[in-house]
C-alpha cells in the first residue's frame, strides 16, 4: 500500500473511483479487504509467488497489512518501493561477492568477497587507504545497487561502489571521477551520508535525530523500504476496528494531497522538518529546487541534474491541466497503468478530440514517423531519457517539446538530436520548422532566453522579465521567474511586482517573493505579516529575513531555529547558524559552526569565505585575510572571493592591493556592481578622482536603483568643485532613497541652482 490512494473494493477486486471533473479534489477510500490470498496467488507467475511468501521480510508492518490486502500487497511486494532499503541478504547478494572481484576506479581499487560467510568490501576510507569494511544495508534493487556502511556517531554511509545486477558487474556511481577523502561528495563524507541524504526516501517512518551539539545521529525507523504507513499513515485506528469485527474507517485524501505525499520522496528538495505525515502540505516541511537555483535545470525546465519528477511535473502544462502521479502510474508497483510503446497511456487522454480538455493528437500525422517506430512513442520526444548514476536511466517529467533552435542558440538538449546523434542540430533545426513552423515560436522560447541570458552573468532589461513574469500562467514557472528577481533586487519595478505576489494562493510564489524582497532593508515592512503565513516555507523565508528583528524565546524565532538545527548536518544550515550567531555577537559559536563545515570538507571555499568573515570581525585582520585566500584559491573561477579579498586589504589600509584585486573582479565579471562601486572609492582615497567617477558611474549603469551610488559620486564631484554635476548626482540618489540623509544634506548645503530650482 504505497502511496496514499486508496480504493473501493468493486465486486471484490481493487479499483479506483475516479471523479468526473478532472480539476476536482478526488477522494481515494481504502477498502476493508480484498481479494482473498489464494485467488491473488494463483495470477501471478511461479517466481513472483515464490518472492512473495519470502519477501520482503523485514517490512514487519507491511506484513500485518497483507492478510487483508492482498492483492495491494502483492503489487507493492515486487515494486521498487518494496525494496527501497533492506538489510543485506546472504542469498540474494551473494552473486555481487561471489566469486572475489576488483574494480579500478580512479586512483583506488576495491575488491568484493565473501569471507567465512560475511561479505566484505575493501576499499579506500576516510583516510585514502584500503580498509575492510562490512556492509549493513543495500540501497535499490535494480538496476543497481549500492552498499551501506555502518561509521561511528550514529552514521551510516553509501558507497560510491554499485553492483549491477543485470550486468553482474560492480562500477563507480560518480563515473570517472575520482572524488579524494578531503571532498564533501567522497564516500565516507557527509555528502554520501545515509541517514540525511537517502534514508528518508528510502524507509518508512523515519526519523533522523541528528544532535548538532555531539554531531551524533540517533537515526530510527519503522520498516525498511517504503510501506504502507509511508503513504497511509498511522493506520492502527484501521487495525483496531478490523480486528474488533468492525468495518474499518476510510482514510481520504485528496488529489492534491496524494501528490504531495509522492512529492516528499520523488523531488530534488531541502528538508525542512523530517515530520510529514499522508496529508500533510508538502510546502509545510520541504523546499523544492526550482530552475531559478541556476545550473540545475536547463533554461528551457529539462532536467540537467539528478532533479527527479516532482518539480518537473509541477513546471509542465499537463499538471497544470490537471493531471496527478495516479493518472499514469499504480501506486503500489509503480508501474504505468498502460503502456507507452503503443502510445496507450498518452492517447487515453489525448485521442481526438481529446479527453478531459487534452489536445487531439494522431501520433504519426504529429510526429512524422512512422507507426510502431522509436520516432512515434510520445514519451520519446516529450519525455527524454537522462542517465544517472551511470546506469539509471529515467525520464523527464515536465513533457517539455524538442526545440532545436534553443539548441542552436543556447546549447540546450533536444530530443529530436537525442535519438538521431549523427545528425547536426542546423538538421534537427531544418526539420522542426518544416514540420511545425510557427508552432515552435510559442512565449517559453522568450522566457527560456532569459532565463539562459541570467545564467550567462547578463542582465536582460527588467522590462522583459516582468511581463513574462506576468504572463506565467503556471505558478511553478512565475516563482522561478520572480526568484531570479534577485538580480534586480535594487530596482523598484522589481519590488513593486514582488509586493503584487505576496497574497497569491500558491506558496511557491508567495515564497520567492518573500525571499528576493528580505534582501532589501526597506521591505522589512511589506514582508512582517508573512511570518503569520499558514506555510511553514514562507514563515521560514520571512524568518530569515527579519531574523535581526525576532525577538529571541518568540514563536518566531523558536521556529526558525527548530527549522536550522534539522539542517545544520548540511553546509546550508551550518552557514546560517553561524551568520545567526555572528549577528547576535556570539563570536564563538558563529566561528565554530564554520571550523566544523571546515572539518567537513577542509577544501570548502564557501567555508573559508565565511571563515574570513568572521575572523575579520573578530579582529584578526592577517587570518581573515589568509582564509579569504585559502577562499579563493579553492574556487578562482569565483570573483565574490577575489571581492572579499580586496575589502579586507582595505580595512588593513592596504589600497595598491585593494585597487588592483577590485580591477580584477570587474574583468572576471563585469557587472559586479559592488565591486564598481568600491573600487571607485579606492581610486577616491587615492586622489584619483576622475577614474573614481567612472567607476562610480558604471555600478550606477549596472545597479540603477542603489541609491548610494550617484551619493558617493556627488562628493567626489564636490571634491572638484563641481556643483551642478553633485546636485544632479545628490538628486537623483534622493529620487531613489527619499529619505538618504546624506544625500539630503548635500542638497540642503549647496547654494541654489541657477535654473531656479531649489536645492
Amino acid at each position: 500500500m504505497v502511496l496514499a490512494l486508496i480504493a473501493a473494493t468493486v465486486c471484490g477486486g481493487f479499483a479506483l473511483q475516479w471523479a468526473a471533473d478532472r480539476r476536482a479534489d478526488r477522494a481515494f477510500l481504502l477498502a476493508s479487504y480484498g481479494p482473498p490470498r489464494e485467488q491473488v496467488m494463483a495470477s501471478l507467475s511461479e517466481p513472483d509467488r515464490a518472492l512473495i511468501q519470502t519477501y520482503p521480510y523485514y517490512a514487519a508492518e507491511a506484513a500485518s497489512c497483507r492478510d487483508c490486502h492482498w492483492d495491494v500487497y502483492a503489487d507493492w511486494a515486487l515494486s521498487q518501493h518494496a525494496r527501497a532499503n533492506r538489510p543485506l541478504d546472504a542469498e540474494l547478494d551473494s552473486p555481487a561477492f561471489v566469486p572475489e572481484r576488483f574494480h579500478a576506479h580512479g586512483s583506488f581499487t576495491s575488491a568484493f568477497r565473501r569471507v567465512n560467510g560475511s561479505m566484505q568490501m575493501q576499499t579506500a576510507g576516510p583516510d585514502g587507504r584500503p580498509h575492510v569494511f562490512h556492509p549493513e544495508f543495500v540501497l535499490a534493487i535494480e538496476p543497481l545497487r549500492q552498499m551501506v556502511i555502518p561509521f561511528p556517531g550514529g552514521r551510516y554511509q553509501a558507497t560510491e561502489m554499485a553492483y549491477d545486477p543485470g550486468q553482474g558487474d560492480w562500477f563507480n556511481v560518480y563515473g570517472d571521477e575520482d572524488r579524494q577523502p578531503h571532498e564533501w561528495g567522497f564516500w565516507t563524507n557527509q555528502g554520501m551520508n545515509w541517514n540525511t541524504q537517502c534514508a528518508y526516501c528510502h524507509m518508512t517512518g523515519l526519523r533522523k535525530n541528528y544532535d548538532p551539539d555531539s554531531d551524533t545521529y540517533e537515526t530510527t525507523w519503522i520498516d525498511h523500504g517504503i510501506s504502507c504507513r509511508q503513504c497511509h499513515g498511522d493506520m492502527n485506528d484501521h487495525a483496531d476496528a478490523y480486528a474488533r469485527g468492525g468495518q474499518p474507517a476510510p482514510m481520504i485524501l485528496s488529489t492534491n494531497q496524494v501528490m504531495h505525499t509522492c512529492a516528499t520522496c520523488h523531488s530534488r528538495r531541502e528538508e525542512m522538518s523530517d515530520q510529514f505525515a499522508p496529508g500533510d502540505d508538502f510546502h509545510d516541511h520541504f523546499r523544492p529546487t526550482l530552475p531559478d537555483s541556476l545550473g540545475i535545470y536547463y533554461a528551457d525546465g529539462q532536467v540537467r541534474d539528478e532533479d527527479y519528477e516532482y518539480v518537473s511535473f509541477l513546471l509542465s502544462t499537463m499538471h497544470h491541466a490537471g493531471i496527478s502521479c495516479l493518472d499514469c502510474h499504480n501506486p503500489h508497483s509503480g508501474r504505468l497503468r498502460l503502456p507507452v510503446d503503443n502510445n496507450a497511456l498518452c492517447m487515453s487522454c489525448h485521442t481526438p478530440p481529446g479527453i478531459r480538455g487534452a489536445t487531439p493528437i494522431v501520433p504519426t500525422a504529429h510526429s512524422f514517423h512512422a507507426p510502431g517506430s522509436t520516432g512515434n512513442r510520445c514519451v520519446e520526444c516529450h519525455m527524454p531519457t537522462t542517465v544517472y548514476m551511470q546506469r539509471d536511466p529515467r525520464r523527464d517529467h515536465g513533457f517539455t517539446s524538442p526545440d532545436p533552435l534553443l539548441t542552436r542558440e543556447l546549447g540546450i538538449p533536444n530530443a529530436c538530436n537525442r535519438c538521431h546523434q549523427e545528425k547536426t542540430t542546423d538538421w534537427a533545426v531544418y526539420w522542426a520548422e518544416a514540420w511545425y513552423g510557427e508552432r515552435l515560436d510559442r512565449p517559453r522560447r522568450e522566457r527560456t532566453r532569459l532565463i539562459a541570458a541570467l545564467e550567462r552573468g547578463d542582465r536582460p532589461p527588467l522590462e522583459d522579465i516582468v511581463r513574462v513574469t506576468q504572463a506565467q500562467e503556471i505558478p511553478a514557472w512565475r516563482a522561478t521567474l520572480l526568484g531570479l528577481l534577485r538580480f534586480y533586487a535594487d530596482e523598484p519595478a522589481a519590488h513593486d511586482l514582488l509586493r503584487e505576489a505576496l497574497p497569491h494562493p500558491d506558496p511557491l510564489i508567495r515564497s520567492a517573493a518573500v525571499r528576493v524582497l528580505a534582501e532589501s532593508p526597506a521591505s522589512a515592512s511589506a514582508i512582517r505579516p508573512m511570518l503569520q503565513d499558514p506555510t511553514r516555507l514562507v514563515r521560514m523565508d520571512a524568518a530569515w529575513g527579519l531574523r535581526s528583528g525576532l525577538a529571541r524565546g518568540g514563536p518566531e524565532y523558536g521556529e526558525l531555529m527548530e527549522y536550522l538545527r534539522h539542517v545544520s548536518d548540511q553546509p546550508g544550515g551550518v552557514v546560517r547558524l553561524s551568520e545567526l550567531a555572528l549577528e547576535e555577537g556570539r563570536l564563538d559559536d558563529a566561528e565554530g559552526w564554520i571550523r566544523r563545515l571546515l572539518r567537513w570538507e577542509p577544501r570548502n571555499a564557501f567555508g573559508h569565505h565565511a571563515m574570513a568573515r568572521v575572523l575579520s570581525i573578530r579582529g584578526r585582520l592577517r587570518d581573515a585575510i589568509a582564509a579569504m585566500n585559502r577562499a579563493a584559491a579553492y574556487e578562482p573561477a569565483n570573483p565574490e572571493h577575489a571581492f572579499g579579498l580586496a575589502l579586507l586589504h582595505a580595512e588593513a589600509g592596504d589600497l595598491p592591493r585593494t585597487e588592483s584585486l577590485l580591477r580584477s573582479v570587474v574583468r572576471t565579471d563585469p557587472q559586479f556592481h559592488r565591486a564598481w562601486y568600491n573600487l571607485g572609492l579606492a581610486l577616491a582615497e587615492q586622489d584619483n578622482l576622475d577614474e573614481a567617477i567612472r567607476a562610480l558611474t558604471r555600478a550606477e549603469q549596472i545597479a540603477p536603483g542603489t541609491a548610494d551610488y550617484p551619493y558617493a559620486r556627488a562628493t567626489l564631484h564636490l571634491r572638484l568643485g563641481d556643483s551642478d554635476a553633485a546636485r544632479d548626482a545628490a538628486r537623483l540618489a534622493l529620487a531613489i532613497d527619499p529619505d538618504h540623509p546624506e544625500a539630503g544634506r548635500i542638497l540642503a548645503e549647496l547654494p541654489a541652482a541657477e535654473d531656479g530650482q531649489t536645492p
